[in-house]
């Protein structure tokens, strides 16, 4: 691996660093993704099939800079900062990067889909969702992209028509119309029907309150997770955690930290 590499991997321990800090200059990150273009343009120099998917990229450098979870990071940053220019050149950059054959761009075309709506583009956001919705009218992402974008640009009746392709207001939600419900609700706040709103809001309570019991199950059935939560429901005397040979009696020693 090229030295780009091990820069990526300092700048983005330093966008972190700002993250946490709450600073809002965005340079490091813009450095830290023109370093990692650059290391893999670098890596294609020496061997032009490095990195043809997306995927490829963390799967090739064993997952050592979690380049999706970052780049996910960065438009975050860069749409929290109102920097939406930046953003779609940023998605632009990366899904001109990659060949896209054995994976969708689905996430960077939504980011982009939504820096063109915050610009105030918003024939260009429809134009964009509607072209990619008839690549893959099978994607539940660049339906809700799609009804987001018509949102937006106050086109109430083509957001609906793509919502009643989905759902209707008495289907219970599931893991492939969640994205569609959420946007649901959101058209019909805007429509100003508060009733249906309401409806499907209830209904995705029902569907995260399943996913919570759900997640709660598998983790009791892992080898800590049964009886784990008891620990904390028993009664314990300061002396239970006492260390017998510590000097220090007004220490007290937490079970965990």
């Amino acid at each position: 691996m090229n030295k780009l590499w091990k820069d990526f991997q300092r700048l983005s321990v330093d966008c972190y660093t700002h993250m946490i800090s709450n600073n809002p200059d965005r340079t490091v990150w813009n450095q830290a993704f023109d370093t990692l273009v650059g290391a893999i343009k670098g890596e294609r120099d020496k061997n032009p099939d490095f990195g043809k998917e997306f995927y490829q990229v963390d799967e090739t450098t064993d997952f050592e800079y979690g380049v999706e979870d970052w780049l996910l990071d960065y438009l975050d940053e860069l749409g929290a900062g109102g920097l939406h220019e930046k953003r779609c050149q940023v998605c632009d950059t990366i899904i001109g990067l990659f060949a896209w054959k054995e994976q969708s761009p689905a996430d960077f075309m939504f980011e982009k889909s939504s820096a063109l709506s915050a610009m105030g583009r918003l024939d260009e956001a429809v134009a964009l969702c509607e072209k990619w919705y008839q690549d893959e009218p099978e994607s539940q992402l660049s339906a809700a992209a799609l009804i987001y974008a018509r949102i937006n640009a106050e086109d109430y009746a083509g957001a609906e028509q793509i919502v009643e392709k989905y759902v209707s207001k008495g289907d219970k939600c599931t893991d492939d119309t969640e994205l569609v419900y959420r946007a649901a609700v959101r058209l019909y706040e805007a429509k100003g029907d508060e009733k249906t709103a309401e409806q499907m809001k209830k209904t995705l309570e029902k569907y995260d309150d399943e996913i919570e019991r759900e997640l709660m199950e598998e983790f009791e059935e892992l080898p800590f997770g049964d009886g784990f939560g008891d620990f904390f429901d028993e009664d314990f005397d300061d002396e239970d955690f006492e260390d017998e040979d510590s000097e220090d009696e007004d220490f007290d020693v937490l079970p965990f930290q």
